[in-house]
């Protein structure tokens, strides 16, 4: 596998973190939730967006 197959899952990914930083910051969650929250949309993000990736490519 080539690196830049991996573009779309790390692309994700750090969307996820950024949406999990804002929600974070302004729900004003405890330590505990906001690090189940950011794990668990950092992972999903990148799933979700190499999942689409696939989808467009076999267009």
């Amino acid at each position: 596998m080539k690196i830049l197959d991996y573009l779309p899952y790390a692309i994700g990914c750090a969307a996820g973190l950024l949406l999990s930083l804002v929600v974070g910051t302004v729900c004003s969650l405890s330590d505990d939730v906001k690090m189940v929250e950011s794990v668990a949309l950092v992972v999903l993000g990148g799933g979700v967006a190499e999942w689409y990736w696939n989808q467009l490519s076999r267009r």
